[in-house]
């Protein structure tokens, strides 16, 4: 019987990273994607507001470069000169004709650093790390195939009942082209952890900015008829969640999307739920990160013993070791962990020990996870209201692997397909499926097996139509 334990919520559209605190890690929670992944403004947001005077632009200004400058986890800044960075932008900053453009030039020195992770939120930009939210209009869109794709609709959304499915590409956002504007957000975000970050960070906040609570959308539908329709933004509520389900001959599948207290309870009832399954697929293909601690809790699941997971490193070369604890209940069978290029922070760090110890084999729908490894020890409150964060430590497996610019390569590739998403495939999911049970029958012989699941002809040839989905 399938089992559900999970926390509702909205998918996430945000990036996760580690933040230190006495010792302990806590999340970060950045909006608009996967960041710069800044948090999104309200559409009742007042018009922002200039520092009063040019002391005082200035004075903000000097305090986000010398919080850098003595903070930052890289004494080296990642090959950027930080001195020069603030001869370039300081008289930018002189001369910012309000609020937001103030905040603008100073995330575009951030953006030099190369860092998904370092941010600054404006006053006006709602923010707060246990509860995180962003600007949504009800779809989620990536690149596949080489083409902005819709891979997700919220149901019952304005969206949803305007007709847009998973699968439909995204040709025009407010009038422009998505490949132009995709590329303007490039240039404001700057660089970022990885190119694969970078574009995904463009891609989350392809709906979030412009002139009002709505965005015109043209996108084109199965049949390559373009269709035009406006959505309102809306601000929405992010939360983790365990699903847990069975699938066919006994293999167990829990999705989790975030690492927080709150999601530790409920994968404690699915792995007992699950205990007696012939094997586990877990999926992190959503999941941000978020509480190092939770992470330690659900990696102690498939460890007998007490495992090195890593360790952070402070600019002095502190380092503060994290291993895993002690369950009640060990789960012993074959393990399959599903990644993508969100798949960040903490999720890394569970992927990345499952895949060092050879205790699951990594599928990822992407060449790489997202490479976005970092911890933040506090959040600084800016003189007029704003806040910074400093990535001011780094990261390393157990193996001495560095994830932040890297990220984790899975064992095996399965790219997303447009045509899979029209007609509700999951097909990374039937493959690794596929892959775990003759990975069960077979056990390391499968290795040698050819990786595919065999579909009817017709299938392969024009894809599933919905009597097959109706059969099924």
């Amino acid at each position: 019987m399938p089992i559900l334990r999970y926390k509702s919520g909205h998918r996430s559209i945000a990036l996760t990273f580690l933040v230190l605190v006495d010792n302990t890690f806590w999340p970060f929670w950045l909006l608009w994607l996967f960041l710069p992944f800044l948090p999104s403004l309200s559409a009742q947001t007042p018009a922002p507001t200039l520092p009063s005077t040019r002391q005082e632009r200035l004075h903000i200004f000097d305090q986000v470069w010398r919080t850098i400058s003595e903070n930052y986890h890289d004494e080296k800044f990642n090959g950027v000169d930080w001195r020069a960075q603030r001869q370039i932008f300081r008289p930018l900053a002189e001369q910012a004709e309000n609020r937001a453009a103030l905040y603008e030039v100073m995330r575009r020195m951030l953006g030099t650093l190369g860092d998904a992770h370092t941010r600054i939120f404006s006053p006006e930009e709602s923010f707060d790390r246990h509860q995180p939210s962003g600007i949504s209009v009800g779809l989620l869109v990536r690149p596949i195939e080489g083409q902005p794709t819709v891979t997700w609709v919220e149901p019952g959304s304005a969206a949803a009942l305007a007709g847009i499915r998973p699968g439909y590409r995204i040709l025009a956002v407010d009038g422009q082209p998505t490949g132009l504007v995709l590329e303007r957000l490039r240039r404001e975000i700057g660089a970022s952890s990885t190119s694969l970050a970078l574009e995904l960070q463009s891609y989350d906040r392809l709906f979030q900015s412009g002139p009002s609570g709505h965005v015109s959308i043209v996108y084109a539908d199965d049949k390559h008829t373009s269709h035009q329709v406006t959505l309102q933004r809306k601000l929405v509520e992010f939360r983790r969640r365990v699903t847990a389900r069975q699938l066919a001959h006994r293999i167990g599948y829990i999705e989790i999307t975030g690492f927080a207290p709150e999601i530790e309870n409920d994968f404690d009832l699915a792995m007992e739920e699950l205990q007696n399954t012939r094997g586990l697929i877990l999926d992190l293909r959503n999941n941000g990160g978020g509480f190092v601690n939770t992470v330690l809790q659900i990696a102690s699941y498939f460890f007998q013993e007490q495992t090195d997971l890593g360790e952070f490193i402070t600019r002095d070369r502190r380092v503060t070791k994290r291993y895993t604890g002690v369950v009640r209940q060990l789960y012993r069978a074959p393990v399959i962990v599903l990644v993508s290029a969100r798949s960040a922070s903490g999720a890394e760090i569970l992927a990345a020990a499952m895949q060092e110890y050879q205790r699951a084999f990594v599928v990822g729908v992407h060449a790489s996870t997202c490479g976005c490894l970092l911890g933040v020890s506090q959040t600084i409150r800016l003189s007029d209201g704003g806040r910074l964060n400093v990535s001011d430590t780094d990261f390393r497996t157990s193996k001495g692997r560095r994830i932040e610019g890297l990220g984790i390569r899975p064992d095996k590739v399965v790219p997303l397909k447009a045509v899979d998403l029209l007609h509700e495939i999951d097909q990374p999911l039937l493959l690794t499926t596929d892959y775990l049970e003759r990975q069960i029958v077979f056990g390391n012989r499968h290795a040698k097996m050819d990786f595919s699941i065999k579909l009817p002809r017709e299938i392969q040839i024009e894809g599933i139509n919905q009597s097959d989905l109706r059969e099924r």
